[in-house]
């Protein structure tokens, strides 16, 4: 009688179930980014109670390559009778746990394995003077030296990584954790269209500083390279050291405002959504793109979304795991400038993970369609509400520059940047300095300003006309002429004659309308001035075509006119409205 098993094959029908060495060399494609593969050990020391993390980066020659990450904690240590387990493929000793960051056991591992080829783990727990040790080396799984994962003792830190297992106070940790990423293959400075190294650093340090925020606010300190990472909140609610420093001496501290924030309730759990918005100092003006505060100062370092769309922050029990746009979840909004400004975060514990289709990557997150209506639903309001809060606060700081400044400032400002790639006028080239200094003077006078009284402002005049490549003004004179321009060296004086019908019915009613908002005006009113405007700027160009019809060769005369007119005409448009 045979002693073998019913129904096994015989032995050269069977194969493993895995080919482990394909096998790793496959898993280390599985979707980690250097952001995301740092993330996992970053994981695993929060939920080991570390309050000190460090990721050292140790680069190769000329800094062109990294050849290892060594991140390193103060938590509590592996348990060494699991200390042979924890680069096991699917192991975990939380094993589909959802009250901490980890879940299915495989984080760790393909995170170093998708940049390089070994990951050594040493740990120590208090009051042990043991340091243990585990590893597992793709080359050595090829090649067949390393069939299993043991762990043994060692004495010392590695080299490298033992001045980083010393607390801030110099005195060495008497607990934690040191994971190794070596033998790098798959991260080094690009090509013609790569990634240099340092731009990949900061944008980790970028990712650190935003997904782990919760925790750095919290007290843990994670440092990069050996500075510290300052927490970067995008709904700028929490505490970040670097705005507290760049903004105290002016007794400032910019802080982000909540529109409206709540729960949704699924199945039994809550989805916490805030919207709110980036400080006003960070959005002084409409064009001014997130790069620059309400002085004028580079802010890019606080990270206001550059594109003309909003980002959403998905938190999972605390830690972010997705930070872009997701389709079809907000209304269309392409067009409006003051969405950059405005942040959402949505929070969710990981009971809900189905619901948000997390992958163990940790990077990205995609509601289900139930979700996804809820969210929409629920954001419309919020998100209405802070682009018209917004938009409502540029009008206010657009109508108070106006009132400021002279009537004419930003039309002059939009003709001066569009004149760099504009021809120089030849009208005026032989105008004399007494002449200029009198045309200075007679718009003087025609503003009304006194020589004595008003020498300042008469002295400014004088450097806007001298250096401006077009100076408007407002006067007013009997007689049927709209405007009276002046070409002085290829620069132009235009005056406007507020006498006339065009100006008195329709342009400065226009001008009040901008200055000073719709206050007294009803609807009827607005679409009155509209039609009104609509007509006389038909009836402008009818006019125009009228007049050249005084000549009798007109197209001769005229017809260089025409395609100069249009063509300045339309560079300054285009100018005024680029970020419109």
């Amino acid at each position: 009688m045979t002693t073998a098993p019913l129904f096994q094959a015989p032995d050269d029908q069977r194969a493993s179930i895995i080919q482990i060495d394909r096998a790793l060399e496959s898993m280390r494609d599985a979707g980690f980014d250097l952001t995301a593969a740092i993330g996992e050990p970053l994981d695993n020391s929060i939920q080991a109670e570390a309050t000190l993390m460090r990721v050292l980066p140790v680069y190769g020659a000329r800094k062109k390559t990294i050849e290892k990450f060594i991140i390193s904690d103060n938590g509590v240590g592996i348990d060494p009778a699991i200390m042979h387990n924890v680069l096991s493929m699917g192991y975990s000793a939380r094993y589909n746990e959802r009250d901490g960051l980890g879940r299915f056991g495989m984080g760790l591992k393909l995170a170093g394995l998708s940049i390089g080829e070994r990951i050594d783990v040493y740990s120590k727990r208090a009051n042990s003077p043991t340091i243990h040790h585990s590893y597992v080396d793709l080359e050595e799984v090829r090649d067949g030296n390393q069939e299993y994962i043991s762990a043994d003792d060692v004495q010392e830190w590695p080299e490298e990584a033992a001045k980083q297992m010393v607390g801030r106070d110099g005195r060495p940790l008497a607990s934690g954790t040191v994971v190794i990423f070596s033998k790098i293959d798959r991260l080094s400075t690009g090509g013609t269209y790569g990634t240099s190294l340092d731009e990949k650093i900061a944008d980790l340090r970028k990712f650190i500083a935003r997904a782990f925020r919760t925790y750095i606010d919290t007290g843990r300190t994670i440092e990069l390279d050996g500075k510290p990472v300052t927490l970067h909140d995008p709904l700028f609610l929490r505490d970040n050291p670097r705005i507290i420093a760049k903004y105290k001496s002016q007794k400032l501290d910019p802080r982000g405002v909540v529109v409206e924030e709540g729960d949704i309730e699924i199945d039994g759990h809550k989805v916490h959504v805030k919207v709110g918005l980036v400080p006003v100092e960070f959005r002084p003006y409409a064009m001014a793109g997130g790069h620059v505060d309400h002085h004028g100062h580079d802010i890019t370092e606080f990270q206001i979304n550059p594109e003309n769309a909003a980002k959403i922050s998905i938190l999972r029990n605390g830690r972010e795991i997705f930070y872009d746009g997701i389709p079809r979840l907000l209304e269309a909004t392409r067009t409006d400038k003051a969405i950059r400004y405005v942040a959402i975060e949505v929070s969710f514990p990981a009971e809900l993970d189905e619901y948000f289709q997390v992958r163990n990557v940790k990077r990205g997150a995609e509601p289900v369609t139930k979700l996804r209506n809820q969210l929409r639903e629920w954001l419309k309001r919020p998100m209405r509400q802070a682009r018209s809060q917004i938009r409502e606060y540029w009008t206010e700081v657009d109508t108070r520059k106006r009132l400021e400044s002279g009537p004419h400032d930003g039309s002059m400002a939009t003709a001066e940047r569009a004149n760099l790639s504009l021809p120089q006028g030849i009208a005026g080239r032989t105008v004399t300095p007494e002449q200029e200094e009198q045309v200075v003077l007679d718009a003087a006078e025609d503003m009304g300003l006194d020589p004595v009284v008003d020498a300042a402002k008469i002295e400014s005049l004088r450097e806007q006309i001298l250096t401006k490549p077009i100076t408007l003004f407002d006067a007013s004179w009997p007689g049927k002429e709209f405007i009276v321009v002046q070409h002085l060296n290829g620069k132009a004086v235009v005056k406007f004659n507020l006498r006339h019908t065009f100006f008195r019915e329709v342009y400065v009613p226009l001008k009040k309308l901008a200055d000073q908002g719709t206050d007294g005006l009803t609807p009827e009113d607005m679409l009155d001035l509209a039609r009104r405007a609509e007509a006389a700027i038909d009836l402008l160009f009818m006019g125009y075509a009228r007049a050249e019809s005084m000549s009798q060769n007109a197209e001769e005369d005229y017809s260089q006119l025409r395609t100069h007119w249009g063509m300045f005409t339309e560079a300054m448009l285009k100018e005024e409205l680029k970020d419109k």
